[in-house]
């Protein structure tokens, strides 16, 4: 059970850090320009799923007020961020419609070792097992490369992009399953907690309608209308409508009365990200816990938990739910990349880094080992490890961040390579 008391020891995941010291860092006035960036981002990229922090929380570790090459290094990094493609495809007025990924298509490896293998696709299942999600991917799309058809191989390479930190290509590839196979439950939720992740509440709202719709359980709870939408093909960032959204929770929330005492796991799940939509952190907790109960070896809901404590402002719990994940799962990229950001909240600045340099470090082994031709490493894992750096005032390492010496910054922090 998770405490508000509760001290987190990530014990296993970072060989070579002392347990983190926490401290808290004074805030003080902000420049407007630096204010601009951070809305943007806040507006645009800050998804619940994976980069849990507040902007006013962030604000108050990122200033010190008196050291002007700081004040310019970590806004040169926050422009960096708000330019590139992982964070936003573009930035406009929220409530502009935008191009779906759909509709951009999916981007397969263009050097895919696997393409022709045998079996792709339980090979596939074989690695996301044992956490291998780099691999995972190229083995999912050697599959449907092999069969176009397959709702199944798009709905795990879906499932698995999201995981190893690339929302827009996981989005697509569900799209592309539910087409295949609108009834894919799975597929459905993980499409809702996707659109939720890139700020695309309505279409949220709609997967989640959707799956009480497609649910044989729950759909006579949705009355029938003739022309109801299907999953659209352009997506909005307008805020959702509160209506609309209170009538998808009543939906959820008369399931889980007609349910009693028997808890349904995904219908929490997604009790869960409606509150999470809703801002009602502490009821998405619940939720997310009560999922727990039944399926307590289900990493992703603990890096869901984790990333709802710590948009609670509830950092420590959230160190522990991640922990939880990983050592469920030691491959999951994501929640590792979301520990490291819980520890810069926290004031933990080298065990951020070395978090970081274990996510990065676990993308390239996997490419290596496999021969495969071009990194899959996530951008925002590079930024946060550069932030980290800065707070840490080490301008030597940070230049070898830059310049992605990921072998400098791994003999620096004692990690193995």
């Amino acid at each position: 059970m998770l405490t508000a008391n509760s001290q987190p020891s990530p014990k296993g995941l970072i060989q070579s850090s002392p347990e983190p010291q926490f401290k808290s860092i004074s805030s003080s006035a902000l420049s407007l320009a630096f204010l601009s960036l951070l809305a943007i981002l806040w507006n645009s990229a800050i998804s619940w799923v994976y980069f849990s922090l507040s902007p006013l929380h962030f604000t108050s570790l990122l200033f010190s007020g008196s050291d002007t090459e700081f004040w310019d290094k970590m806004q040169a990094e926050w422009e960096e961020m708000a330019r590139r493609n992982w964070i936003s495809e573009n930035q406009e007025a929220q409530n502009q419609v935008t191009i779906s990924a759909s509709e951009k298509g999916y981007y397969f490896h263009t050097e895919n070792p696997f393409k022709d293998w045998p079996g792709a696709f339980e090979e596939g299942l074989k690695r996301l097992k044992e956490g291998d999600l780099p691999v995972t991917i190229l083995f999912m799309e050697a599959a449907i490369l092999q069969d176009p058809g397959d709702a199944e191989a798009w709905q795990f390479l879906g499932i698995t992009q999201a995981e190893n930190e690339n929302e827009q290509a996981a989005i697509v590839a569900l799209q592309r399953c539910l087409e295949l196979q609108p009834n894919n439950l799975k597929a459905l939720m993980a499409l809702a907690v996707s659109y939720t992740n890139t700020g695309h509440q309505q279409d949220a709202c709609e997967a989640l309608k959707n799956w009480i719709k497609q649910n044989p359980k729950y759909k006579y709870l949705v009355k029938s209308k003739k022309g109801s939408p299907g999953l659209t093909r352009r997506m909005s960032k307008s805020p959702v409508d509160s209506s609309v959204l209170e009538g998808v929770k009543e939906l959820y929330l008369e399931a889980a009365h007609q349910n009693g005492d028997v808890i349904d796991p995904d219908l929490q799940t997604g009790l869960g990200v409606l509150f999470h939509l809703s801002g009602e952190f502490n009821r998405a907790i619940d939720a997310f816990n009560a999922a727990l109960t039944v399926r307590p070896e289900d990493y992703s809901l603990w890096n869901r938990l984790g990333a709802t404590l710590a948009n609670g402002d509830r950092s420590e719990e959230a160190v522990e739910a991640y922990t939880r994940a990983l050592e469920i799962q030691p491959g999951f990229i994501r929640s590792r990349y979301n520990l490291g950001i819980s520890c810069i909240n926290l004031g933990a600045y080298r065990e951020a880094v070395s978090n970081f340099l274990t996510a990065l470090s676990l993308q390239r082994k996997s490419r290596n080992q496999q021969q495969v031709p071009h990194p899959a490493i996530s951008g925002n894992i590079w930024a946060a490890l550069r932030i980290a750096l800065s707070l840490m005032d080490q301008p030597e390492l940070f230049q070898a961040a830059n310049l992605g010496d990921l072998d400098v910054l791994l003999r620096a922090f004692n990690l193995d390579p």
